[in-house]
This record gives C-alpha cells, sequence and structure tokens, in this order.
C-alpha cells in the first residue's frame, strides 16, 4: 500500500467587494481608463453664494424673511432624503424637473416661515439657477480637466439635470473641455439608472471597463454606474467619517488615481 502525501490546501484570498457584489478592480491609475463621465453639481461645481443665501435673498423680495443658515439646514435635509427616495423619473422632462424643484423649494420654505407669493418667488429663483451667475467651480477643477486633456482623455458629464446644464456649463467656461454634456431631462432617462451610462459609453465611443464615472452621490453615481458595469468613484470633500466605497477628496486625485477605501 503507497501513501500519498496531502497537498497543503490553498486558501483563497478574500477579495474586499462593492456594495453590488463585484470585487474591486485593481486600477493603478486614471490612465488606465480611455473615459471620464462626471456629474455636475456637487462635483464639478456649487452654488455661490450658498443655496440658503441665494434662496433667502430672493425670498426678502416676496416678503418673507428668513434665515440663510436655517433655509441652507432644511434644504439639506430635504434634498437629501428626496434625492435618495425619488424615482429617476423625477428628472426625465422638463415638466417633471421643475416640479420636482417646485415641491422640495415649497416643503423647505413651509418648515422655516409663513409661505407668502410663493408662485412669482419661485419663479424668479428657478431662472436664476440657470444662470452661471449663482454657480462656481471646485478651485482644482480647471486644472485637472486640462491634465486629462493633454491626456488625450475623453471626458464627458453625466447629470441629473434639466436642458440648462450646457448653457450653465459654458457661461462657466466648463463646456470647452468636455466632448459631450447629458443632461437627464434632455435624454429621458436619469441616473440611477443603467441607460443614461449606457447613452454615455455610446457617445464617449468606449466599452465599459474602459470608463471611470466619479460623483458625490453613492446611491446615482457610484452604486449607478456599478450597475451599469462601469467602474466608478465617488468624491468626498467633507470630513468626518469617510464613506463606505472607493473615494476621492479632490478631483486633483483622479491624475495619480489608485482605489483608496475606508482602511486606507
Amino acid at each position: 500500500m503507497s501513501y500519498r502525501k496531502k497537498r497543503p490546501s490553498k486558501k483563497k484570498k478574500k477579495v474586499k467587494r462593492d456594495f453590488c457584489g463585484d470585487p474591486f478592480r485593481m486600477t493603478s491609475s486614471s490612465a488606465s481608463y480611455r473615459a471620464i463621465f462626471f456629474d455636475a453639481g456637487g462635483t464639478l461645481l456649487k452654488p455661490q453664494p450658498s443655496v440658503g443665501e441665494v434662496y433667502a435673498r430672493v425670498a426678502e423680495k416676496y416678503d418673507m424673511s428668513v434665515d440663510h443658515q436655517e433655509v441652507e439646514r432644511v434644504f439639506r435635509q430635504k434634498f437629501t432624503q428626496r434625492d435618495h427616495a425619488a424615482a429617476s423619473l423625477s428628472h426625465t422632462t422638463p415638466k417633471e424637473e421643475k416640479a420636482w424643484w417646485h415641491s422640495l423649494v415649497l416643503e423647505v420654505f413651509q418648515t422655516v416661515t409663513m409661505v407668502k407669493n410663493f408662485e412669482p418667488f419661485f419663479e424668479e429663483l428657478y431662472d436664476l439657477f440657470a444662470r452661471g451667475e449663482v454657480w462656481t467651480v471646485y478651485p482644482e477643477v480647471f486644472a485637472m480637466l486640462a491634465s486629462l486633456k493633454e491626456k488625450k482623455m475623453i471626458l464627458g458629464v453625466v447629470s441629473n439635470w434639466d436642458t440648462r446644464l450646457p448653457q450653465i456649463c459654458d457661461q462657466l467656461k466648463l463646456a470647452s473641455f468636455f466632448d459631450f454634456i447629458i443632461a437627464s431631462v434632455a435624454v429621458g432617462v436619469a441616473k440611477p439608472e443603467a441607460g443614461i451610462f449606457k447613452l454615455a459609453l455610446e457617445r464617449a465611443g468606449v466599452r465599459k471597463h474602459e470608463a471611470l464615472h466619479v460623483g458625490d452621490s453613492i446611491e446615482n453615481d457610484y452604486l449607478g454606474a456599478k450597475r451599469a458595469g462601469l467602474d466608478a468613484v465617488l468624491i468626498h470633500r467633507e470630513a468626518g467619517e469617510p464613506p463606505q466605497v472607493p473615494f476621492i477628496r479632490s478631483l486633483s486625485e483622479l491624475l495619480t488615481w489608485s482605489k483608496r477605501t475606508p482602511a486606507d
């Protein structure tokens, strides 16, 4: 009788997985991609002055005196609740998009003050946010985009926004950096639905594994892109506890980005 030595069993390496159950692809840098897609609000640009300050300034004209810090606090709370819960259909037609904002702003002001003259107030506010004068670009954005264009990267904007987004990007001197700008209302599909990411891939002329999507919403940007088969990273500028997904603190990190997890 012969005895065979037992071969030691190989231990399987544990692979950290994201929320979608797919292992993180270990990407060395942005050079591994041919295209990068960006969310707009909270990623490339933000209101300036703050939402609360703009709302309070316009409200004063319509006999509503409010504290801009309280408006800002309530706005962020209500926006987050609605953005997480809203069906993507809320951002797919001009009528639905405007109705979504009308309902949000009304709820904010019903929370902080006695509402007066709301309809003309909202119309002025809605028109105001179509202009570049109340938006500003994050400090690192222009240098980052210029560097990516030098690397011959295909760049696109993929945002839950109305048809005014290209106009705003143009006024802020952003539009020239991008090969295309996709606003959900203009194309009839919104994040986190896979269709808007597939459209971006078609516009860029690249395959799923060749594209990275960057945004500030875990649900709409990170998970939406991952479910559509793209790679994704969250832009998380706030201090405090980091998110449980790969993230960056500044868009300039994209130039030499390797996946960053909460343990790093």
